[in-house]
């Protein structure tokens, strides 16, 4: 009797060994795919998932193969970069702390060449640079109604800030447009949060860190039959050809640590497939007044004729 109650127990000794050690090799598998698909591309600056791309875009724009990464980190990063030329027209300028501009690219770029640097025209000088070819946005001139643009594959191409711009309300305003319907899904026009939180409803964070939302933009948010609807932020998406103002505004403080354009910031997915030809953030709520200003400076200066979505 005894030697029969010592096999059971011997048996859920073993079978809990067992148990505990599946757990624990599930826990390495999940746990390193978790690091290679989402935090290896945050510390190495590019998604590495995806190797080599050829892009492709509705315009003929891209003529090549996107080159292998090649740049290092320190050439990036230490390359002068001057600042753009300014544009008077843009009256509001205080809180401004990202002010991209397609037609503020270096000198000696030309169309369909990768953009390493963009100059940021705000006080900031918070410059977009990205290390990595594969990962550059292209220059496309006269894109958006005889006005330059950045040509984002939808694949690969983004830019990066870690932690810039800390913790504000803020404003974003960006004009942009998608060249067809279709590509991967909730398209990020941009996307921000902390490390570790959930950048829409902040369902998790690190301790210490304060329980606020991202900020972000779909660009293409697709119902199950392919078509089009209103986004996450109650804002339509754009149509299918036309250049559309994009406005943001949140009064309550947001997370713009790890602000990303071009793609959400979670992990290397939901690319933005189409052009930019302007994005300015800043880290106040503007005024209804300021909110007009800047809206008629962008619509006058790309020809839209649509009111700001």
């Amino acid at each position: 009797m005894s030697t029969s109650i010592e096999q059971r127990s011997d048996f859920r000794k073993m079978a809990l060994f067992v148990g505990v050690g599946l757990l624990f090799m599930l826990g390495i598998v999940f746990g390193g795919f978790y690091a290679e698909a989402y935090i290896n591309p945050w510390l190495k600056g590019k998604p590495e998932r995806y190797g080599q791309t050829v892009l492709q875009t509705p315009k003929v724009v891209i003529a090549m193969e996107n080159p292998q990464p090649t740049s290092a980190l320190e050439e990036i990063l230490k390359a002068p970069v001057a600042p753009p030329a300014d544009d008077p027209n843009l009256k509001v300028r205080e809180g401004l702390i990202l002010w991209l501009r397609a037609d503020a690219v270096p000198a000696g770029i030309k169309h369909s060449d990768l953009v390493a640097i963009l100059p940021d025209a705000s006080p900031q000088r918070n410059h977009a640079r990205q290390m990595y070819p594969i990962s550059r946005p292209r220059y496309s001139q006269g894109e958006i109604n005889g006005k330059d643009a950045l040509h984002f594959d939808g694949k690969d191409s983004f830019y990066y800030y870690e932690n810039n711009f800390g913790i504000s309300p803020a404003t974003v305003y960006a004009v942009w447009k998608r060249k067809e319907y279709g590509g991967q899904p909730f398209q990020r026009l941009y996307s921000s949060g902390g490390f570790g939180t959930d950048y829409e409803n902040a369902k998790s964070m690190p301790p210490g860190q304060p329980a606020v939302n991202g900020i972000y933009f779909s660009a293409f948010d697709p119902k199950n039959d392919g078509t089009d609807i209103i986004d996450a932020t109650q804002q339509p998406v754009a149509p299918n050809t036309d250049p559309t103002l994009h406005k943001n505004i949140s009064t309550q403080p947001v997370d713009l640590r790890r602000f990303m354009i071009g793609r959400l910031n979670h992990g290397p997915v939901q690319f933005f497939s189409g052009q930019l030809g302007e994005i300015l953030l800043f880290n106040r709520a503007l005024n209804a007044e300021e909110q007009k200003q800047v809206e008629s400076y962008l619509t006058a200066k790309y020809k839209l004729n649509q009111p700001a979505q």
